[in-house]
C-alpha cells in the first residue's frame, strides 16, 4: 500500500510538472491602478501596442492602450495616453460591461462585445467602431451596435465571448447562459453594418467550463481554446472542418494554468501563438487587476510533438545533406570546365580571357616607376608560356526534389568562380592552378515558408597533366567555409537560426583523349570525396522572445563519396570566314553516390531532456549528367562559352547553366603605352585585319598649360 501511494504522489508530481512545461509562468503584471475592472485583451501583431477593456463599475465602458518598449515583454508596457480611465466606448448609447476586444488585421477596425445591458436598450451586442489611425483607440469612431438576439433558438445574455475567421467573413460570439458558441456569416469583411446572417449553434461547452470568458482559434481554425472562470486552466477542442464550429469534438485537453489566475476575464494567444496572457481580477473588497504571462512550449498546439516526425524539420535535415554535396559539385565543376577547355585547345590559342597587353617599353622610366613592371605582359599566351593565365566563370542552377515523408524542396544556386593557372616550369604536359568561388545556394522547403539560404567561400588548387599519348589525370583539392541563413515556420510561428560549416573536398580524374576524325571523345572516370561538418546552433522565434517550437541543432558530420563514370566529346569548326572559332562540346555521365547516411541530433530548448534523431539517409544513388556546351573565339578577341546541363536525380532534378565571357588579345593585336623622360604620352594600338594594317596613335603632355595631343589613324595594305 506504501509503495502504492508513493508511485501515486511520483505520477502527480509528474503530470503536474509537464503541465507548467506545456504553458510555461513567466511574469505578472499589476494594472489595478489603471483600471478597476479588467476584461478583455488583445495586441497590435508586433507586440508594440496592448490593449484591455475596462468597466468602471457596472456602469460605463473603455479600453486602455499601452505601449511597449520590448515587443510581447509586459513588464515594459507603460500607458500610451494620459486619458484617465481610457478612452469611453461609446456609440448613441455607452457600452457598459465590456468584454472580449477584437482588430482587424490592419488595425483600422476595432470590435468589443458587450455583456447584459441593465437598461436593456441595446442588449448583448457588438460594438464596431473605425479607427481613424490605425491601432490608436484614442482615434476610435463608432460606426455599428449590432444586438445579439435574446430570443429563439439562442438565448444568450450574458456576451462574453468574440473571434473572427481571418479573412473577416465569419464572426463567432458566446457566453455564460448557454455555454455555446454561434457563429455568423458576413457578407461584407470585417463589417457588421449589413449582410450579417445568424448561423450555426455549436453544442454546449460545459463540460470544459461552465463561465466562458473568451474563445480563440489557432492559425488554421481546425483547434478553438475556450476558458472562462469556473476553473484555471485553458481548454482545447479539436474541429473536423476549420472554422465550423458545428464539428467541435466531443472530448478536449485541459492546460493548467496555476493558483495565479483568480476569476479569469479575458485571455489571447499572441506573438504567432507562442505567448498567452491571461486577465484576471478577485472578486473582493480590494479587487486587484492582473494580466499574465506564459510562454508555450509549441506554438498553436501548446504541447509538443516528435519534432522528427515533421516533414519540414526532416526536409531541412535532408537539404542541408544535398546542399553540402552540391557545394562540392559547384566547386569542382567549374574547374574540370576550364581543365577541359585547356585540353580543348592546346597549342591553338590564347589560354586567358582576362589580361590586357599593355608595355611601358621606356625602360628610364620603367626602372623609375618600378610598380608598372606588373603590366608588362609578354604576348606569347600559348602552352610554352610560364605566364600566369587568368579565368572565370558563372553559373545559375534551378532544381526541385520531391521525396516521400519529407516536403519537397524547390532549389536556386548562382555562383562566380575566379582562377588562375600556368605551365609546370619542370613539366611542360603539367599545369597547375588556383581558384576562389562564391556561391549563393537558396532552397525553399513545403508550402509554409521554410528555407534554407547559404552563402559558401571556397578556395581549391588544381592540377592536369595530358601526357603525348592523350592520357590525362586532373586532381582538385579545396576548402569552404558554409553561412546557413536558417527559417522554419511552423504553425504560423517563424524560427530563424545562423549556423556555419566548414567543409573539405577533394577529387580526382582519369581519362584519355582520343581523336577520331574530326570528333574528340574524353573518356573517364571520376570520383570525388568531401567531408562536411554543420556547427551547433539554436532556433529562435522572430516576435517576442519565447522558446516556443525552438530547436537546438547538434553538430551533424556529413561524408561524401561520388564516383562518375562517362565520356565527352568536342568538335571543332571555324566559323564565317575564318574569322571566328567554334567549339561544340557535350557530356554523358553515370553518376553513383556512395555517401553513408547522416545523422542529425536536435532537442527542444524549452524541453532538453529528450534528445530525438534523424537520420537523412542517401535516397540519390544512381544519378545521372548530361550536358552540352559552345564556345567561340572570334578574331576580335572575345571569347564566350556556354555550359547548359542537366543534373538528374532520384525523385528532382538540377537544370545548370554555366557561362564564362572573356576579352583575348590575339598574335595580331599590339597594345602599348610608352613615357618619356618629358612626361609625355604615346598610346598606340595596332591590329591586321585581313590584308590590312589599322594602327591607331596619340600623343600628349600632362604638364603644360596648354597641352597639346594629336591623334593619328593610319590604315594601309601591302600588295
Amino acid at each position: 500500500m506504501k509503495k502504492t501511494f508513493l508511485f501515486l504522489i511520483f505520477f502527480l508530481i509528474l503530470f503536474s510538472s509537464r503541465s507548467f512545461a506545456e504553458l510555461s509562468f513567466v511574469q505578472t503584471k499589476d494594472v489595478t491602478s489603471d483600471t478597476p475592472g479588467v476584461r478583455g485583451i488583445n495586441f497590435k501583431p508586433d507586440g508594440k501596442i496592448m490593449y484591455i477593456t475596462s468597466r468602471l463599475g457596472n456602469e460605463n465602458a473603455f479600453v486602455v492602450q499601452y505601449s511597449l518598449s520590448t515587443p510581447f515583454d509586459i513588464s515594459t508596457a507603460t500607458r500610451s495616453f494620459n486619458d484617465g480611465d481610457g478612452t469611453q466606448l461609446t456609440c448613441s448609447t455607452n457600452m457598459k460591461l465590456p468584454h472580449a476586444i477584437e482588430f482587424k488585421p490592419d488595425g483600422t477596425k476595432m470590435f468589443v462585445a458587450t455583456n447584459k445591458d441593465f437598461s436593456g436598450n441595446p442588449g448583448v451586442a457588438i460594438f464596431q467602431f473605425r479607427l481613424n489611425t490605425a491601432w490608436d483607440s484614442s482615434t476610435l469612431v463608432c460606426e455599428k451596435i449590432y444586438e445579439v438576439t435574446e430570443t429563439g433558438v439562442y438565448v444568450e445574455n450574458q456576451l462574453r465571448t468574440l473571434a473572427f475567421k481571418p479573412d473577416g467573413t465569419r464572426m463567432f460570439v458566446g457566453g455564460k447562459t448557454t455555454d455555446k458558441i454561434r457563429q455568423f456569416d458576413l457578407s461584407n469583411a470585417w463589417d457588421l453594418r449589413s449582410g450579417v446572417t445568424p448561423g450555426e449553434i455549436s453544442g454546449s461547452l460545459a463540460t470544459s467550463d461552465t463561465s466562458m470568458r473568451n474563445i480563440q482559434f489557432n492559425s488554421d481554425g481546425t483547434a478553438l481554446y475556450v476558458a472562462g472562470d469556473t476553473n484555471a486552466r485553458m481548454n482545447k477542442y479539436t474541429l473536423s472542418t476549420a472554422y465550423d464550429i458545428t464539428t467541435l469534438s466531443s472530448t478536449f485537453s485541459t492546460f493548467d494554468l496555476g493558483s495565479r489566475v483568480d476569476d479569469m476575464r479575458g485571455f489571447i494567444f499572441a506573438a504567432n501563438f507562442t505567448k498567452l496572457f491571461v486577465t484576471s481580477d478577485k472578486e473582493t473588497a480590494a479587487t486587484t487587476d492582473k494580466i499574465h504571462e506564459y510562454d508555450l512550449q509549441c506554438a498553436r498546439t501548446i504541447a509538443c510533438t516528435d519534432p522528427s516526425a515533421n516533414a519540414d524539420v526532416k526536409a531541412i535535415i535532408e537539404a542541408n545533406v544535398e546542399m553540402s554535396k552540391r557545394v562540392i559539385r559547384n566547386n569542382t565543376l567549374p574547374i574540370f570546365h576550364r581543365i577541359e577547355w585547356l585540353r580543348r585547345h592546346k597549342n591553338k590559342d590564347n589560354l586567358s580571357n582576362l589580361n590586357a597587353n599593355i608595355d611601358f617599353q621606356n625602360q628610364k622610366v620603367a626602372k623609375l616607376v618600378s610598380a608598372f613592371d606588373a603590366f608588362k605582359k609578354e604576348r606569347d599566351r600559348t602552352y610554352r608560356s610560364n605566364d600566369w593565365f587568368d579565368w572565370s566563370e558563372g553559373r545559375f542552377i534551378i532544381g526541385e526534389k520531391n521525396v516521400k515523408n519529407t516536403s519537397s524542396r524547390d532549389i536556386q544556386n548562382y555562383g562566380v568562380s575566379f582562377g588562375t593557372d600556368r605551365i609546370d616550369e619542370d613539366d611542360r604536359d603539367l599545369m597547375y592552378g588556383y581558384v576562389f568561388q562564391f556561391g549563393k545556394d537558396d532552397v525553399d522547403i513545403g508550402s509554409h515558408g521554410s528555407n534554407l539560404n547559404t552563402n559558401t567561400y571556397s578556395l581549391a588548387a588544381y592540377r592536369t597533366k595530358i601526357k603525348d599519348n592523350d592520357y590525362f589525370n586532373d586532381s582538385i583539392i579545396g576548402l569552404s567555409l558554409l553561412e546557413i541563413d536558417h527559417l522554419r515556420v511552423i504553425n504560423g510561428n517563424k524560427l530563424e537560426g545562423n549556423r556555419n560549416g566548414q567543409q573539405i573536398f577533394g577529387s580526382i580524374n582519369f581519362g584519355k583523349r582520343i581523336h577520331e576524325n574530326d570528333i574528340n571523345l574524353n573518356p573517364g572516370v571520376k570520383f570525388e570525396i568531401g567531408f562536411t561538418k554543420l556547427k551547433p546552433f539554436d532556433e529562435k522565434t522572430i516576435l517576442g522572445s519565447s522558446l516556443a517550437d525552438a530547436l537546438h541543432y547538434k553538430d551533424q558530420n556529413i561524408k561524401t563519396a561520388v564516383a562518375t563514370i562517362g565520356a565527352l566529346f568536342d568538335k571543332t569548326d571555324k566559323g564565317d570566314k575564318d574569322k571566328e572559332i567554334i567549339n561544340h562540346h557535350g557530356r554523358l555521365e553515370f553518376i553513383a553516390d556512395l555517401s553513408p547516411s547522416s545523422d542529425a541530433e536536435f532537442y527542444y530548448l524549452n524541453n532538453q531532456s529528450t534528445t530525438y534523431e534523424y537520420e537523412s539517409n542517401n535516397r540519390s544513388k544512381y544519378n545521372y549528367r548530361i550536358g552540352y556546351g559552345i564556345d567561340r573565339t572570334s578574331i576580335t578577341g572575345w571569347s564566350t562559352v556556354v555550359n547548359i546541363e542537366r543534373f538528374g536525380t532520384r525523385g528532382g532534378y538540377y537544370d545548370e547553366f554555366y557561362f564564362s565571357l572573356g576579352y583575348v588579345p590575339i598574335d595580331e593585336m599590339k597594345f602599348s603605352f610608352e613615357l618619356d623622360e618629358a612626361i609625355n604620352t604615346s598610346l598606340k594600338f595596332s591590329q591586321k585585319i585581313d590584308s590590312f594594317d589599322f594602327k591607331i596613335s596619340t600623343d600628349y603632355n600632362f604638364f603644360v598649360d596648354k597641352p597639346n595631343y594629336n591623334t593619328d589613324l593610319l590604315l594601309s595594305n601591302s600588295f
